[in-house]
């Protein structure tokens, strides 16, 4: 045990014997108080109690009523603002729309293709198919 665990010890009970002493005497004082006093002190309680302001009492149905009108109000607000944003696509790569697409990408030069894929995503967002089929005929 070190020193300041003996020096909480020690004043832990002399605490102990302080509160246990103001015990005894507050209960001796307690039984020795004559009735007139004793009705004395009861009266002046009564009247310090009854000078307190009387706290109002709320409805019981109050709480449940707005919880349930802020449990509405977000969900109304949830509703209003899903239905206003545009939906975002489900993937964000072109969707291959044919077989011959498709034969195209796993053909053999095809990574020569994909390495040059914005020029072709430029060329297909820019140029009409008419514009993008005279272009490529004229490149040759």
């Amino acid at each position: 045990m070190t020193e300041q665990d003996a020096d909480r010890a020690a004043t832990r009970k002399g605490d102990d014997a302080f509160v246990k002493t103001a015990g005894e005497l507050l209960r001796r004082s307690a039984d020795d108080i004559n009735a007139a006093t004793a009705s004395r002190l009861n009266r002046a309680r009564q009247a310090a109690l009854a000078d307190l302001p009387r706290r109002r009492r709320r409805a019981p149905w109050l709480a449940p009523a707005l919880s349930t009108a802020a449990v509405g109000t977000l969900a109304v607000g949830l509703w209003l603002t899903r239905g206003g944003s545009p939906e975002l696509p489900a993937t964000a790569t072109p969707a291959v729309e044919s077989a011959a697409d498709l034969d195209l990408l796993l053909a053999t030069d095809s990574l020569e293709m994909l390495e040059d894929l914005e020029f072709y995503a430029w060329l297909d967002a820019d140029l009409s198919a008419a514009e993008l089929r005279a272009e490529l005929e004229s490149a040759g």
